[in-house]
């Protein structure tokens, strides 16, 4: 795909995110640090204490804080243009004496797969001059080519020492085996350089790198942008700054697809995935979510991703990765519901002819596939089909879900004739219906009049299941309802689905809120919308979907209260979020995957991911209460 001039320089590196990449040449610029303390080469963006804070889409303002061995440090990059980059890295505090600290700006290649290919087998190359302790006349500075770039880099201060090396862990290697004052390198054929400094001389690095297409050219840029004072990021509202933010640190560069993705987080690139991972429903929510900051190139870049995959039996994969693909399942469909949302915040008529087709052939599978006892209603299910994990077992089925342990499920049955659970319930149903509500709409605008009649019609034939064969009458509840005709005592956040396709009749409605929603032995409290109900025994495990959190049901069901006329409730669901969400993002920036239900102490926990992009979903209820500009659906 390609990336447009403006956002080329960004932290798309995968491994590093206090790395900034320009993409078409594989050009990067990162940090390490060396403390006698510590007595190991540490490069700045890998290990702990990293506190990720502004982050602008573009990567034209990007800030993080790194705590090392006692020391803290503060590193910011911007960029004037799309052809310059300025890094500052400031010394906040030190843990030893300066003189033992050493910070070292690192310039080389990497094969991302962001553009063409070098001319030659010598290229592409970086060079040291005055590599030696200085002359303050002649400071060491780097210089670098790729085909007809030239790249420029110089310091504000002189730095101690430079070098260049053929693989830049000759230079790490040094460091550990030979200590802070081991010679520099100027090696043949180098695809690295580095820059030296040393805390005692120098409490604030500044880096001008700059690309032009001879050398003079390059060298007045980066000499120029020396001069510039420091760049600020303009002052946002939080909520808004919060979901940018964490959308902007965790879309990467996938150079296996060559395309950029929003990633769930980047601790599962290697641990679960890898390499890389399109979980579906995810990348959808990060395509949502980059629209509403107004970041569409990147929506556009993850409903690609999302929905770049469909099975020739129609449903679009749950899960794809480097070496995985559970193409036997889908995902509650969400599809159409993001890529109406997408349009209704551009206009964008292209968006729709690409992808309607792909997700009506997807909602037309549901349909077929996925009622497996006939009645009209629609269960999760694992078809007899790939090679994934779980398939065609009760496990895979749950995993269509997206609440692949949650206690409603643990009696239900896996019927493998049908290829489904042996329960319907209100959330996939819900979903169904809302897919059917938002495809024909957008047929209606293509002017697909008869599909759109079709689709509306299958709409309202399912609401009208829901709310006769979901409804427990006798509980005043939405519930999973097993082929056996009894209802599931377990009751999930997603009875309140209904209200979010509009099937619930105005006595439901009241119900459900009167005696669940504000129930705060079901599912209100200072916290609200647990995964199950508080007064599930299933809750007290605090396990993923047992009892927990999530981001996407406080989403959704903030959506159906608006879709109800209940904004007031809306508004207070996502408030008591906002102050949830804030426990961990306000002074450490972690964006968890879920939440304890009860307990701030409780959110750390092994099953929780603390930097996981789809936490972004409960500042954006605030941010778009806030401005208005995100209508309920209807």
């Amino acid at each position: 795909m390609t990336v447009s001039p403006s956002r080329q320089w960004n932290s798309w590196d995968a491994r590093d995110p206090l790395a900034m990449v320009h993409l078409p040449t594989g050009l990067t610029l990162r940090f390490s640090v060396f403390s006698s303390a510590d007595g190991q080469y540490r490069l700045l963006g890998q290990g702990g204490g990293i506190k990720l804070l502004e982050h602008a889409s573009d990567g034209s303002f990007i800030r993080a804080r790194i705590t090392h061995a006692g020391a803290e440090l503060e590193l910011t990059y911007s960029k004037p243009d799309p052809h310059r980059v300025c890094a500052r890295l400031r010394v906040l505090k030190l843990g030893e004496w300066g003189l033992r600290f050493w910070m070292t700006l690192e310039l080389g290649f990497q094969d991302l797969q962001g553009g063409p290919a070098p001319w030659r087998a010598d290229e592409p190359w970086v060079t040291v001059e005055n590599k030696e302790p200085m002359p303050p006349h002649a400071p060491p500075r780097l210089l670098a080519r790729h085909r007809s770039l030239w790249a420029s880099v110089q310091s504000s201060e002189p730095a101690v020492y430079g070098g260049a090396y053929a693989a830049i862990e000759s230079f790490a290697q040094d460091l550990n085996t030979r200590g802070y004052y081991a010679p520099p390198r100027a090696e043949d054929t180098s695809r690295w350089g580095v820059l030296r400094f040393n805390a005692q001389m120098h409490s604030e690095v500044c880096i001008a790198v700059a690309l032009g297409t001879d050398r003079a050219m390059a060298e007045a840029g980066s000499a120029a942008l020396l001069t510039m004072p420091p760049a600020e990021l303009p002052v946002a509202d939080r909520a808004f700054a919060a979901v940018r933010d964490i959308l902007a640190w965790n879309t990467l560069w996938d150079k296996d697809n060559h395309r950029v993705t929003t990633v769930l987080t980047r601790h599962w690139l290697t641990g679960k995935f890898s390499g890389w991972g399109v979980w579906l429903n995810d990348i959808l929510f990060h395509a949502l979510l980059a629209g509403m900051v107004g970041d569409f190139a990147t929506a556009r870049a993850n409903l690609d991703a999302a929905l770049g995959y469909q099975s020739p039996e129609g449903n679009l994969a749950c899960l794809r990765t480097t070496n995985e693909e559970w193409i036997d399942r889908a995902q509650s469909p969400i599809g159409a519901y993001v890529l109406w949302r997408l349009f209704e915040m551009t206009g964008d008529r292209s968006l729709l002819i690409e992808h309607f087709p792909t997700l009506l052939r997807a909602h037309r599978w549901w349909m077929t596939q996925r009622d497996g006892n006939g009645d009209g209603l629609i269960e999760y299910g694992s078809s007899p089909t790939g090679t994934g994990a779980f398939v065609h077992t009760k496990q895979g089925a749950m995993d269509e879900s997206f609440m692949d342990n949650a206690p409603i499920f643990d009696s239900a049955g896996f019927d493998p004739d049908a290829h489904t659970l042996t329960m319907a319930e209100p959330g996939l149903n819900s979903l169904v219906s809302l897919d059917a509500q938002c495809l024909a709409k957008i047929a209606t605008v293509l002017g697909e009049t008869e599909t759109a009649i079709t689709l509306q019609e299958t709409a309202k034939a399912l609401n009208a299941r829901i709310a006769e064969l979901l409804w427990d009458a006798e509980r005043k509840v939405f519930g999973g309802r097993h082929w056996s005709g009894a209802f599931e005592p377990s009751l999930s956040v997603t009875c309140f689905y209904p209200l979010l396709a509009g099937a619930a009749t105005a006595a439901q409605t009241k119900a459900l809120i009167d005696l669940y929603l504000l129930n705060p032995d079901k599912f209100w409290g200072e916290r609200v919308l647990p995964s199950s109900a508080h007064d599930d025994p299933a809750s007290a495990d605090n396990v993923y979907w047992r009892g927990r959190i999530w981001p996407p049901h406080i989403f959704l069901v903030w959506e159906g209260l608006r879709r109800a006329g209940r904004d007031d409730l809306a508004r207070d669901v996502s408030q008591r979020a906002w102050a949830m969400f804030e426990t961990g993002w306000q002074d450490e920036r972690l964006c968890r995957e879920n939440f304890h239900r009860h307990d701030p102490k409780g959110d750390e926990s092994p099953d929780a991911d603390r930097f996981y992009t789809w936490g972004a979903l409960i500042p954006a209820t605030v941010m778009l209460s806030a401005t208005g500009t995100y209508p309920p659906i209807a």
